[in-house]
């Protein structure tokens, strides 16, 4: 596997059961392979199994110079940067770990939309002379308030659920009537996309990004935002058109918006940084101790099961006919 840990990501069961059925290369790396780099160490492998951080530019050239190559194990639940289109014609599959950090995602988006209601952030700022006095820290009460989830997956149903606990009522919207319906049977209110955000005090995008889309909450969109809702993207920030929101929070049209990721620069967005109406996350939702440990089990089982020609939770898989012959696994 392509990872930071290396040969200590898994357990030595997991390791046991993978090397029964392939010869394995394990490499410790700190950062994504050049293409270079790439070709060489991969040059061999029908299987590659990488973290994201670890993982390289996968792309036509690339896949050019690795023939062998049937499946990728990825560790991560979004994979919006693959093109899968690209390795479905490929014979190249891709297996997943779609729940494995649902848990922390959703409590993350609720301390998030926490932080944005309460301005806790700032108030713990303001205690170590790191804002004046003339930012403010009055927030607003949740309890009563109308939250609009939009993408009512695995994270969409987990965050409704949470915030009904916490007395708000929960609208939701998604295109995939499968999802819809798991999420009517939780008691969430499903709702067009213009209901949802004009109705709802507060607005959580769960959804998933496809490779290349643009974003789903564009000018139009955050537009039809009710006046004075706060916006939390604990998805991806390409879901949200990042020139159009920091519009809508500098002119007051939206009380804050709060993103797990770092797509503000300091400098220029300094004034809404300050004034903790812009808050920023860094894409550490997942960072639990529950989730690694979590995590490491079921790359491990995924792992194990695409050498064996089993794949789980496979976005894309070509169909093989089972072979005698061992595989080889750059892991």
């Amino acid at each position: 596997m392509l990872s930071r840990r290396g040969g200590d990501a898994l357990s030595r069961d997991h390791w046991a059961e993978i090397e029964r059925w392939a010869d394995v290369t394990v490499v410790r790396t700190d950062a994504a392979p050049d293409r270079r780099s790439a070709v060489r160490v991969l040059a061999g492998a029908d299987l590659v199994g990488a973290t994201n951080l670890c993982l390289p530019a996968i792309d036509a050239e690339l896949l050019d110079a690795l023939p062998r190559l049937r499946g990728i194990v990825l560790y991560a639940t979004g994979y919006d940067h693959l093109d899968v289109a690209l390795l479905r014609s490929r014979g190249v599959g891709l297996s997943v770990l779609p729940d494995y950090a649902t848990t922390s995602v959703a409590e993350h988006c609720l301390a998030m939309l926490f932080a944005l209601a309460t301005r806790l952030h700032l108030a713990n700022d303001r205690s170590r002379g790191r804002v004046g006095p003339g930012v403010s820290l009055r927030g607003v009460e949740l309890s009563g308030r109308t939250l609009g989830v939009v993408g009512v997956g695995r994270i969409g149903r987990a965050v409704a659920h949470r915030a009904r606990l916490l007395g708000m009522r929960v609208m939701g919207t998604d295109p995939d009537e499968r999802a819809a319906d798991r999420a009517r049977a939780q008691g969430v209110t499903m709702a067009s996309p213009d209901e949802l955000l004009s109705g709802s005090h507060a607005v959580a995008v769960c959804a998933s990004h496809a490779f290349g889309a643009p974003p789903i909450l564009g000018r139009a969109e955050l537009a039809a935002l009710r006046p004075g809702a706060l916006l939390v993207n604990v998805a991806r920030p390409a879901l949200v058109d990042t020139a159009a929101v920091l519009e809508s929070v500098r002119s007051e049209r939206i009380r804050g918006y709060a993103v797990d990721d770092s797509v503000l620069d300091p400098v220029c967005d300094d004034d809404v940084l300050s004034q903790g109406r812009v808050l920023q996350t860094g894409h550490s939702a997942w960072w639990r101790d529950e989730t690694l440990e979590r995590g490491a089990r079921m790359w491990g089982e995924r792992l194990v099961a695409a050498v064996r020609d089993r794949p789980r939770d496979a976005v894309t898989w070509p169909a093989t006919e089972p072979a005698d012959q061992t595989a080889e696994v750059v892991g």
